[in-house]
């Protein structure tokens, strides 16, 4: 049964458009004493009552609804199930029970599973505000629900970001360490050959020649130059990933550890159990980007002696710690402004089911930073990365 009120003046309440209350009624005379009092303050309000759970899911599927006075107790439904029915169909609309038959017991129950409101029948003057109050606790919880949604999905694009910055990055070492092997490695050892080859002919045919003997010289030097050259050339190719990932995960840590060392004055502790665990490429990638930006992200700003590393196998679980002696930090610090690396390597771990953890070290007067990587392995590790 719908009514529609004639104009009157505008209310504190007046809403862009008339308001659309729902009712869940049995009797016609409490319909129309709450009829009365919601016109009072919204007199172009557009009702509906409804009296059983068929009309009130027809009512719900039907029309967007402002607010939803349920009575308690009627011969085909109860508020209880009315509540869930409009949260199912319409979650964020407010429900007040109007009810005379309700104990204070089945109240609190009904606040907590969700109603906003409880009022008395026969005491309806605090409606118009409980309805008032519904609504703006409503618009907020919809607004805050939009928020959360809107930074999940800002979350979500970062994460995709960071992935596709990294994936941009591996695909560039890989492009430079084939140039470096193919193209400037080949060269580099082709012109040394060619020196080589140079130095003995200027022995062989001008041995006598003053001038002869100080272009093999100059021809040696030059050479000298190029091997120079070679072994850096050879160094740089070693020192990107996919390379020193054919030795091994444990491996390819323990340089980082080792290098970490001859850099910073850092002394590393390195522990694993097994001693040999070999991945598939598709997670040893991730894993080893991960803790290579934790012992990178120790190096540039923690200040430590010390440095330890522990890589465990236990059942189908892998775990990686990486913990220091330095001055640590908040994890708000750790993955602020300059934190884009550990937010990247995070969401690189992730992607293949795991986590990063941080938690401040308190040992004594010791202080410092611990990082715990865990990643689930589906299958068991064997024979080497693949």
């Amino acid at each position: 049964m719908r009514h529609w009120a004639p104009p009157a003046p505008d209310n504190p309440f007046s809403t862009p458009r008339a308001l659309r209350v729902l009712c869940i009624e049995d009797s016609e005379l409490d319909y129309q004493l709450l009829l009365h009092t919601v016109v009072a303050d919204w007199p172009d309000a557009e009702t509906t009552r409804v009296e059983n759970e068929a009309n009130l899911v027809e009512a719900l599927r039907g029309a967007t609804w402002d607010i939803v006075l349920s009575d308690h107790q009627l011969p085909d439904l109860t508020s209880t199930r009315a509540l869930e029915l409009v949260q199912q169909w319409q979650a964020s609309v407010p429900f007040i029970i109007v009810s005379g038959q309700m104990g204070e017991d089945l109240a609190v129950e009904a606040m907590h599973n969700g109603a906003d409101d409880y009022l008395i029948k026969g005491r309806l003057t605090r409606l118009p505000v409980a309805i008032a109050r519904a609504i703006e606790s409503a618009k907020l919880r919809r607004s805050q629900k939009k928020a959360v949604q809107d930074l999940e999905a800002s979350e979500a694009r970062l994460r995709e970001f960071a992935l596709y910055l990294t994936n941009i990055r591996e695909r560039d070492r890989e492009v430079v360490r084939k140039e470096i092997h193919d193209t400037i490695g080949g060269s580099l050892l082709a012109a040394n050959f060619a020196l080589k080859r140079l130095e003995r002919m200027s022995l062989d045919t001008q041995v006598a020649s003053p001038a002869g003997t100080e272009l093999a010289k100059q021809i040696h030097e030059v050479e000298q130059f190029v091997q120079m050259a070679v072994e850096s050339s050879q160094k740089l190719y070693s020192g990107l990933r996919t390379s020193l990932l054919d030795q091994g995960l444990i491996p390819a840590i323990e340089w980082q550890m080792t290098q970490l060392k001859k850099r910073a004055l850092i002394t590393p502790h390195l522990a694993t159990n097994p001693r040999d665990i070999s991945l598939p490429v598709a997670i040893a990638i991730p894993l080893y980007d991960a803790v290579r930006e934790l012992i990178e992200n120790v190096e540039k700003h923690s200040g430590a002696e010390n440095i330890w590393c522990a890589v465990f196998l236990v059942d189908a679980e892998l775990s990686i710690e990486v913990r220091d002696d330095g001055k640590g930090c908040t994890i708000g610090q750790l993955l602020g402004s300059r934190g884009f690396g550990i937010f990247a390597a995070r969401e690189r771990v992730r992607a293949i089911g795991g986590t990063i953890d941080f938690d401040a070290v308190h040992e004594g007067n010791a202080t410092g930073l611990s990082a715990l990587i865990t990643v689930p392995i589906s299958e068991p590790p064997s024979g080497g990365d693949k």
